[in-house]
C-alpha cells in the first residue's frame, strides 16, 4: 500500500504544476485527440478501480481525470 501512496503522490506532484502552467499561460500543451482519449481512459479506469475496490487507484484516476480535463478544456478554448 505504501508504494501505491507514493506513486499517487508523485503523479499528483507532476500534474499540478503542469496544469497550473496551462491555466496561467493559456498554453496549448496537448493535442485535443490525445486529450479526449486520455480523459475518457482515466474516467474508465477510475470507474473500474471503484468496481474492484482499489481506493488508491480510484483517487489517482479521479485526480488525473480532473487534471487532464482542465488541460483539455484550456486546449480546446484556443
Amino acid at each position: 500500500m505504501i508504494f501505491g501512496l507514493i506513486g499517487l503522490a508523485l503523479l499528483a506532484i507532476a500534474w499540478i504544476p503542469e496544469t497550473i502552467e496551462i491555466i496561467r499561460n493559456h498554453k496549448d500543451k496537448i493535442d485535443w485527440r490525445f486529450g479526449v482519449l486520455y480523459v475518457l481512459g482515466s474516467i474508465a479506469l477510475a470507474i473500474h478501480s471503484y468496481q474492484i475496490g482499489d481506493t488508491i487507484f480510484v483517487v489517482l484516476n479521479a485526480f488525473i481525470f480532473v487534471m487532464s480535463s482542465i488541460s483539455l478544456i484550456y486546449s480546446l478554448k484556443k
